[in-house]
């Protein structure tokens, strides 16, 4: 008797001690399994875009406030590099890359006036009514820059007489209602001279005139043809509709 109770004690502390390792290692095998991915991480995932939205087979849009209301023009940025510059229904200047890109953004005070020269430096030259403005292709402004123009301009700035060496001076035009000023390099005024009322006929009438009407259906008024890139492409870009810039292989 004394034997068979010493076994079923020994039966009993097995039972015990097997179920207690596999408990054990049960826990141990469901900490190691790997979380399930959650509903919140597939949304997460879904309204991340990897690249931004297009329409009517654009290369790219960018999204502009309250659309253009300037002619895209397209500048040197540097040698071998150009960028894209369109005012919107703010006031507000775009540089924007080549690929779509924003490069910054300048808040001006009123349309600018006509178009935009550029000189050899690089340098930006042009007009709103009532101010002059030069600025380097990142947006800053030029010493002397910007400054209040004495009186309002109806026709945009002309930037001439640079050259690649610097050897001639910088020669800025801007016409008024009264008078043609002149300026130089630097912002000072060094001539007043009776306006020429005989009409300018500015770059923008030019290129505008050169477009030619099979382009989309939803292109606006304000468009671009020209080059991009240092390549035979050309390329179309569209003040839309819709309040953004479009561009086209053309």
């Amino acid at each position: 008797m004394k034997n068979l109770i010493i076994g079923i004690s020994l039966v009993f502390i097995a039972i015990i001690a097997v179920s207690y390792f596999y408990f054990s290692n049960l826990d141990e095998r469901v900490a190691e399994q790997p979380p399930e991915t959650t509903t919140d991480a597939l949304a997460a995932e879904e309204v991340e875009p990897s690249a931004a939205p297009t329409s009517n087979g654009a290369l790219w849009t960018f999204a502009l406030n309250g659309g253009a209301i300037s002619h895209p023009s397209v500048h040197l940025y540097s040698d071998s590099t150009r960028f894209i510059l369109v005012q919107d229904a703010y006031h507000i200047l775009h540089a924007i890359s080549p690929d779509g890109h924003k490069l910054w953004n300048a808040q001006l005070p009123g349309p600018i006036v006509d178009s935009i020269s550029q000189l050899p430096d690089h340098s930006l030259v042009f007009t709103t009514a009532e101010r002059l403005y030069r600025v380097d292709t990142e947006g800053d402004p030029l010493p002397g820059f910007s400054l209040k123009l004495p009186q309002r301009a109806i026709q945009g700035a002309v930037a001439s007489g640079q050259t690649a060496d610097d050897s001639a001076p910088v020669r800025i035009q801007v016409g008024t209602g009264r008078q043609d000023l002149t300026y130089d390099g630097r912002g000072n005024l060094l001539q007043r001279q009776a306006r020429n009322h005989g009409a300018r006929t500015s770059d923008v009438d030019q290129q505008a005139d050169s477009i030619r009407n099979d382009l989309p259906p939803d292109c606006g008024p304000l468009a671009y043809v020209g080059p991009l890139q240092n390549d035979d492409q050309r390329y179309l870009l569209c003040g839309d509709r819709d309040g953004k810039l479009h561009c086209f292989r053309y």
